[in-house]
């Protein structure tokens, strides 16, 4: 039986709902508070082909909210 596992590099474990109004989003844990979320929130999150950028936290709870949002570009340098 295999009982070795990786930490896949660049990934998050997130939470997808979808609010009332439907807006989804992603939720994500973030036990260190601040000092975790700093570096991504001005980062574009890719989940399932869609993306969420960064739209608020709550500091009581220690989660993060990115929304998915369609105002983000692709570039590429030649």
């Amino acid at each position: 039986m295999e009982t070795i596992a990786t930490i896949a590099k660049n990934q998050l474990a997130v939470t997808p709902s979808v609010s009332p109004n439907g807006i989804r989003f992603l939720t994500l844990a973030l036990p260190d508070g601040w000092t975790t979320l700093a570096p991504l929130t001005n980062k574009v999150l890719l989940f399932k082909g869609e993306t969420f950028t960064f739209r608020g936290w709550n500091s009581d709870r220690n989660e993060a909210f990115f929304y998915q949002d369609g105002n983000v570009a692709t570039f590429s340098s030649r």
